[in-house]
């Protein structure tokens, strides 16, 4: 059960609405005491608390700790507690969302640039590789052309040393040995 163990004089406000805080106590199970800052509107409407802000081993302690806050404090108390109202929850959480959403859109742009980019440079790299291959295999073709001219020329040039030489072997099988000496 809760039990007021300080308020302040001293309002704090925010976003417009002027608040009243108050320090509440509350045994826990292990036996120590938790203090939470409960704020109420001076003009009435929703009351706001924060999670627990502390605990402390007994209720002088958590007393004690409580006439020392300072009004900037409260004020990031007060701040702590109005994140904590399911509205605000639900609108840090899509702003967030819409965050994720802006920088997933971004993304999908730059990949889908990047995406655009590199099939032209497939498209590029082919032409390339195609215009590579008809360079290759037309020199491929003109030097195949020069060997087989070369061989040819050569195998001309043999067949006519070899009619030569098939003329003298022809020759000198036809003229008449001389008789050799003793």
């Amino acid at each position: 059960m809760l039990a007021l163990a300080h308020h302040y004089d001293e309002p704090v406000t925010t976003d417009g609405i002027t608040y009243i805080a108050r320090v509440y106590s509350a045994r826990l199970s292990d036996g120590m005491w938790g203090g939470w800052i409960v704020f109420f509107p001076v003009g009435g409407g929703r009351v706001i608390a924060t999670d627990r802000e502390t605990t402390q081993s007994s209720v002088a302690d958590l007393g004690y700790w409580a006439s020392g806050l300072t009004p900037t404090y409260l004020h990031g108390a007060l701040l702590r507690a109005v994140a904590l109202q399911p509205e605000e929850q639900l609108a840090t959480e899509l702003e967030r969302l819409e965050r994720l959403e802006a920088a997933a859109g971004i993304r999908a742009d730059t990949l889908d640039a990047a995406a655009e980019a590199a099939h032209n440079e497939s498209i590029i790299a082919s032409r390339a590789r195609e215009l590579t291959e008809d360079r290759f295999l037309a020199t491929v073709a003109e030097v195949s052309k020069a060997d087989a001219e070369t061989h040819e020329a050569a195998a001309e040039i043999l067949r006519k040393q070899s009619e030569a030489a098939a003329d003298a072997l022809r020759t000198r099988k036809r003229a008449p040995r001389s008789k050799k000496k003793k």
